[in-house]
């Protein structure tokens, strides 16, 4: 259980906050590249409690600036995109990518003005269908190339939903194994049974409550990138790659996962306080030997949160997780909660966010800021029952050294 002071330092993420103040030295994907095109050029956004306009120009540069035209503060979303910026609608003055003002047409000949005006601007980088904004001190540490970023011969798409609550409510889930027998098959089952006719349900719940296999361990072990989660079900012994291998999660706020031929990102953005835009970058492996076709435009599609009849939908296992997240709300207490054992990873998460917060108020860099690119020019990541070809899990030193640790024995398992 942490003091309401503890709880507000690992959540609120607003200027100057500890937790913004960490948050800030790392790139976040606030929209999809596609959603800057001809037809929408601007787009007003939200991210780390401070409001922004990101656009791409004539060009097809794309920049991240305050909302206010310096002139007479009109709002950027309305500009013009110009081969050279984006052109304030109300008098006609231009903005680049870095904030400097490149034109103001009613200022007389010769006028240097222009050149003591500028506005706001952080570096971004549209990179792999994703629009990323870093709001850091500078220099800028580079945009970590993720394996899914940079994958070929996948299918990828985006999905996003704005949520109404605190980021942290979202990213503590992944530390979190125990909830997917009960959110996922019990509840989740239960949640869909009752959209069926009543003379069917008896038979959905039989066969659908009591299936799934229990935990019976759960375990976290920390490695240079974040935590590696790691679970042993009913009838698995630790050889299982659920258990071997496990999934990532990456520190602060990206959870992978994936199985098989399907594997994701889960970008938990944290827009204010009581905020979150929820990410989801999937990739599709294709049949062995089958080339599929490069991808001019990765889509993006945005989920609704709410049914019709206003409760949040719940079909599906990432609606069944934002569910949950939200019906926290908006700010979790954390001082008035019980942790039980089996939250050894949400503990094991909360002390790194303390860590990393001293690390940067010491003058360090925290975790995972990278400043050079590997050989292969990205970064991969293990995960459980991968088929991409020629993948070979990755094993950190810490994890060849020290094995799974924080592990929970679930000896009843959880019925």
């Amino acid at each position: 259980m942490l003091t309401k002071e503890q709880n507000e330092r690992i959540t609120l993420v607003g200027p100057g906050t500890p937790m913004g103040n960490l948050m800030r030295r790392y790139w976040h994907p606030i929209a999809a590249s596609v959603d800057l095109n001809e037809e929408t050029p601007t787009k007003e956004i939200r991210l780390l409690g401070e409001d922004l306009v990101i656009y791409r120009d004539a060009k097809g540069t794309v920049g991240c600036i305050e909302p206010s035209c310096a002139h007479r503060k009109a709002n950027l979303s309305y500009g013009i995109p110009e081969e050279n910026g984006i052109r304030c609608a109300y008098h006609g003055w231009v903005f680049n990518e870095m904030g400097a003002c490149m034109e103001q047409p009613s200022e007389p000949e010769g006028s240097r003005f222009k050149d003591k005006v500028t506005i706001k601007a952080y570096p971004v980088q549209d990179v792999a269908g994703l629009v990323f904004v870093y709001m850091g001190p500078q220099p800028a540490p580079i945009l970590p190339m993720w394996d899914l970023l940079a994958w070929t011969n996948v299918t990828r798409s985006i999905t996003t939903t704005m949520l109404p609550c605190n980021w942290l409510q979202c990213q503590e889930n992944s530390l979190d194994p125990l909830h997917f027998q009960w959110l996922h098959r019990y509840y989740g089952g239960w949640s869909i049974g009752r959209k069926l006719p009543a003379d069917e349900r008896d038979d959905w719940y039989s066969r659908t409550l009591g299936k799934g296999r229990d935990h019976i361990k759960i375990g976290f072990d920390r490695f240079e990138h974040g935590v590696i989660k790691r679970r042993l079900l009913e009838g698995e012994d630790e050889s299982d790659e659920y258990w071997k291998t496990g999934h990532p999660i990456l520190f602060p706020n990206i959870l992978r996962v994936g199985r098989v031929d399907f594997h994701s990102f889960q970008f938990r953005v944290p827009v204010d306080d009581t905020h979150t835009l929820h990410l989801a970058y999937s990739a599709k492996v294709p049949e062995h030997g089958t080339t599929v076709p490069v991808q001019e435009t990765i889509p993006h599609q945005v989920l609704p949160l709410y049914q019709d009849d206003g409760r949040i939908v719940d079909t599906y296992v990432i609606a069944q997780d934002q569910l949950a997240w939200v019906i926290q709300g908006p700010l979790m207490d954390r001082s008035t909660e019980a942790l039980g054992a089996t939250d050894i990873g949400i503990i094991m998460y909360r002390k790194m966010l303390e860590e990393n917060i001293s690390i940067v108020e010491d003058g360090g860099d925290p975790m995972n800021v990278h400043w050079t690119a590997p050989e292969s020019g990205y970064l991969p990541l293990s995960i459980e029952h991968c088929v991409y070809p020629d993948y070979q899990p990755q094993t950190s030193e810490s994890q060849e050294t020290r094995g799974p640790g924080g592990a929970v024995e679930l000896v009843q398992g959880l019925k």
